[in-house]
């Protein structure tokens, strides 16, 4: 009775938080909880009234997970030292381009190397150490799997939802011309207006982008530019042209918004929704939270070999960005290792 009153509960909880603000990590938690609730309830009411196809579903479920771990675990190491090498070659041996080949050989490590010396632990302090970096790995390797659960969740549209406007972001530029990666923004800011603009709700175009040292023009006229030559007029598009980051994208455009909202003497709230690479979207969507500008999501295809390293630099940066939060947590961890390994010296060795 406990767990069925709990699962609806959880669901609700999911449902409300999907609806109403999911942009947060604790969307992908959720989510988590609830695909864990929701097997156990299956479970149960396979036992309780005896039927054999829900016994089934569990079990098919619960061995695909457990079963298929080694396989995912093997095909996700593989996957990132694949597209590291893949990468490098054809982007260059800058810093950002060798994160998937550093989690690659860490994970080798930790999986395959690691276990061997575990038993030869014997010095009550380094098994407190270990067990502390142990906690640790586990933590952020569950924090990144919520990232990613969240990252997806905010990528599915929301089919009852209309918008006013529509936030490209920029991302560096070839001389005055958009690069293959940031026309494919542009393209995807394209297509949801044609998809959203009407004569009754007229939708407006924002491409978002500063001038950087080595680029002719900002980004934002760039891709304003490329944007007129595909067809869109002139009147639905909104340059703005000074931001450097993701932050200053948010904030400024929140104010041309606001501006445009005054100036059209429009009436109730607005809805826009921030268009960049898929696996940018979250973290975007974090910064618009932060400046309180209301908004979804939408990403623009990526080629994969970039994209598994940028989703580990994409997850980097939303821990940096709730630091507070997760050196809390490493610290309270430590406090506890601590008294453990203190309780284990002198009290349980002793006998």
């Amino acid at each position: 009775m406990y767990l069925y009153i709990f699962f609806i509960l959880i669901s609700i909880l999911l449902i409300g938080i999907l609806l109403l603000e999911r942009r947060s990590l604790w969307s992908g938690f959720g989510f988590l909880i609830w695909a864990g609730t929701s097997l156990a309830v299956l479970a149960i009411l396979g036992d309780t009234y005896e039927t054999n196809i829900l016994f089934i579903i569990v079990l098919i479920i619960t061995g695909i997970i457990i079963i298929g771990f080694p396989f995912y675990l093997m095909s996700f190491i593989f996957a990132l030292f694949a597209t590291a090498f893949k990468l490098i070659k054809r982007e260059g041996g800058q810093f950002r381009n060798f994160l998937s080949l550093f989690l690659g050989i860490f994970l080798v490590i930790w999986v395959f190397i690691i276990p061997f010396f575990i038993d030869k632990i014997t010095n009550p302090i380094w098994q407190g150490i270990f067990a502390f970096i142990s906690f640790g790995t586990t933590y952020f390797f569950f924090v990144m799997l919520c990232f990613a659960i969240a990252s997806w969740l905010n990528l599915v549209p929301n089919p009852f939802r209309k918008y006013d406007y529509i936030i490209v972001l920029g991302s560096g530029l070839m001389g005055r011309r958009v690069t293959p990666l940031l026309a494919s923004r542009i393209d995807k800011g394209i297509q949801l207006f044609q998809r959203y603009n009407t004569k009754e709700r007229p939708v407006k175009l924002i491409f978002t982008g500063g001038q950087g040292e080595d680029e002719e023009i900002s980004e934002g006229d760039a891709m304003a530019s490329y944007a007129m030559d595909k067809g869109i007029q002139q009147e639905n598009i909104i340059i703005e042209d000074k931001a450097v980051d993701t932050y200053e994208n948010m904030l400024f455009s929140k104010g041309l918004i606001q501006e445009d909202v005054r100036n059209r003497g429009l009436k109730g709230s607005y809805r826009c929704i921030i268009v960049t690479n898929n696996f940018h979207v979250f973290r975007a969507l974090l910064w618009a939270r932060k400046v309180e500008l209301k908004c979804d999501g939408a990403g623009s295809k990526t080629k994969f070999y970039f994209w598994l390293n940028a989703l580990i630099r994409e997850f980097i940066g939303v821990l940096y960005m709730q630091k507070n939060f997760h050196i809390f947590i490493l610290v309270l961890a430590a406090i506890i290792s601590t008294v453990l390994t203190f309780i284990n010296i002198y009290f349980v060795l002793p006998r």
